[in-house]
């Protein structure tokens, strides 16, 4: 019998070392309370909506990560850039989202029936641990989140180039398996993000391999190519009806409403970094109005408040900045997980390395229409924004990537751990940072450190993890798909205050 319940497991284990060889035949029967869930009832579905919920939960909110993305900017933060295990999310992951999902997977694992619950347990943990290992870089994943037979109290870290390998295999695995066959079961309503939909997991299990092997392309080039070139035409997030979210609830329980909601500053508006109010002035985007709300103070504008700044630079206060729009704090609200843009600008940035014979700023102008269209822009606006410079790619190759990159950090607006990995992997945008220098030098970390609870459950391991990392476990030390030749890139008015141009 298996137990869910590791709190129970861990004295049940020390009662039967305490009694080995005193025990009956029926010890197992005697010893288990009734009110356990065990293997025999738990149902994958009911795991699946929990997971699901809590986890897509988890990558909306106003954490340190949320100011390193360059999308949000906190006042009261403090140093930012000084380590403090700020807003840990590693145990939780563990703990909750990816034992769960593991054994979603596991229990659909011998039925032939349950061949779509099981690929969509195994695309979940994927997206799962990918948010994870780009937090961190290695991390537990092949002896990890085993079942209580197998458990594995100390597990190795694995290098982030074997985690992605196989990330990339169980994506290509798992969508060839998905079967359109009505009469197999899937998760249907207890699928709060794609209600079961054989063909939405699809597309969403190619599109986050495409956006993987993306990642990847200054570590492992080849394999990178490999895997976009099987992947870029087959079924993606190529409309806007496709696209991934998890549409909060305004319900009597209020755990079920949007984070920001929640937030006890609800009521208080919530300061939008200088990187997004600049970028959107810049390009004289349409979507600056629906981002932002202008300062209250009536002069001020759209002015964005800088991240790391010290006190005598703290001169942005509530009223003389710009907050972020209601819409995005409203109870009821999409969380956005993977969208059509984005699979758009992958395909730009994938065609314009040469990697697919694509056209490049046809599917850099594809990106920015879909996401102006997400927005409810006007057909009047993104028909003058369309015409514009801002949507056509010119200049080198590297100027073009960064337009690319650009756009996509509009059109991934407030996916927080997208915007944070894909400025370290590209150097884009160039975010402008004050003068409180912390540990870092004044550069956004490169990586969050390991819980310090980890040192002492699991010592040998992630020791040696540590020993792989050029820094050790600091701040500045480089993941492995960390791996672009000059980075970071500095904002070109760095060390000038302020730094508003626009």
């Amino acid at each position: 019998m298996k137990l869910y319940s590791k709190k129970i497991l861990t004295g049940l284990a020390a009662f039967v070392a305490v009694c080995a060889g005193s025990c009956t035949s029926d010890f197992e029967k005697i010893n288990t309370d009734p009110t356990l869930v065990t293997e025999e009832i738990i149902k994958p579905s009911m795991l699946l909506t929990s997971v699901q919920k809590y986890s897509v939960f988890s990558t909306y909110n106003l954490s340190i990560v949320a100011e390193y993305s360059g999308y949000y900017s906190n006042g009261a933060s403090g140093s930012i850039f000084q380590n403090a295990n700020w807003n840990d999310p590693f145990n939780e992951y563990y703990r909750n989202y990816l034992i769960n999902t593991a054994e979603i997977v596991r229990l659909t694992s011998k039925d032939p029936k349950l061949v779509n619950q099981h690929a969509m347990g195994r695309i979940w943990k994927v997206w799962l641990y990918s948010q994870l290992t780009d937090l961190y870089g290695d991390v537990p994943y092949f002896e990890a989140v085993q079942n209580v037979a197998n458990v594995i109290n100390q597990p190795k870290y694995d290098s982030q180039q074997e985690i992605y390998k196989d990330l990339l295999k169980e994506l290509k695995e798992s969508a060839a398996a998905l079967n359109a066959d009505p009469t197999l079961p899937s998760f249907g309503a207890a699928d709060i993000v794609m209600q079961g939909n054989v063909d939405k997991w699809r597309r969403f299990a190619n599109s986050l391999r495409l956006r993987l092997a993306t990642r990847i392309r200054y570590a492992d080039e080849a394999l990178a190519k490999q895997h976009i070139a099987e992947v870029v035409t087959a079924p993606l997030i190529d409309d806007n009806s496709f696209n991934v979210f998890l549409t909060t609830v305004n319900g009597s329980d209020t755990r079920n409403r949007n984070p920001l909601w929640n937030d006890p500053l609800n009521d208080y508006p919530q300061s939008v970094s200088f990187t997004v109010t600049e970028t959107l002035k810049m390009l004289k985007d349409p979507r600056l109005p629906v981002f932002l709300l202008p300062a209250t103070d009536g002069v001020s504008g759209y002015r964005g408040r800088p991240i790391a700044v010290l006190p005598d630079e703290k001169n942005y206060t509530i009223e003389n900045s710009a907050s972020q729009q209601k819409f995005f704090r409203e109870a009821v609200y999409p969380i956005m997980i993977m969208n059509a843009a984005e699979v758009s600008f992958l395909k730009a940035e994938a065609a314009l390395a040469g990697y697919t014979s694509e056209n490049a700023q046809a599917l850099f102008t594809k990106g920015i229409t879909q996401s102006l269209t997400q927005y409810k822009v006007t057909n009047e606006a993104t028909a003058s924004y369309l015409a514009s410079a801002a949507a056509t790619l010119k200049g080198s190759q590297e100027e073009k990537l960064e337009q690319i990159i650009v756009q996509k950090f509009l059109g991934n607006y407030f996916q927080i751990n997208e915007g944070y990995a894909e400025f370290r992997r590209t150097g884009y945008p160039k975010i402008w940072t004050g003068s409180d220098k912390g540990s870092t030098g004044g550069e956004i970390p490169r990586r969050l450190t390991y819980p310090l609870d980890e040192y002492s459950k699991n010592e040998t391991n992630i020791k040696a993890a540590v020993q792989r990392l050029s820094k050790g476990d600091t701040y500045m030390s480089r993941i492995w798909w960390d791996a672009k030749a000059g980075l970071p890139f500095h904002h070109p008015r760095q060390g000038q205050y302020p730094p508003e141009m626009y």
